[in-house]
């Protein structure tokens, strides 16, 4: 398997998935994409993945509830909030529960996409090693 960082994008908006997706390509990760959190979710059942860009607002699963059905599952996976709208109350809650790593607000800037990222890697990678978690 591939040393690549592994990223789960979900977003209902393709152009966002396809920006995602250069930012991917140019910073060596691996992207998977999916447009609902259903999807998601059924890509998590089959491939490991380290963090998880979820947008707050979409049909079908809201953004926090996905994270936390995430975060559930598979606790070392770091969900981040990548969202244009938010109710900036459930966001923080969701913070200090620790069922969100970390939100960042569209349209976003490159160079706090990269750190927040890497943050959380770290913290994947921690969390593996210490729980001997599939990478």
């Amino acid at each position: 398997m591939s040393d690549k960082l592994r990223l789960l994008c979900v977003d209902d908006e393709p152009h966002i998935l396809r920006t995602l997706e250069r930012f991917s390509r140019n910073e060596s990760i691996h992207m998977l994409s999916a447009a609902t959190a259903a999807e998601g979710l059924a890509i998590l059942e089959r491939e490991p993945v380290a963090i998880v860009l979820s947008d707050y607002q979409m049909p079908g699963m809201h953004g926090l509830n996905f994270l936390r059905e995430v975060r559930c599952r598979w606790p070392q996976t770091a969900g981040i909030i990548l969202s244009g709208f938010i109710e900036l109350p459930a966001v923080t809650q969701a913070l200090q529960q620790g069922d969100i790593f970390g939100f960042l607000a569209k349209p976003w800037q490159r160079d706090k996409l990269k750190a927040l990222i890497q943050t959380a890697a770290d913290h994947y990678r921690t969390c593996s090693c210490s729980e001997g978690n599939r990478s």
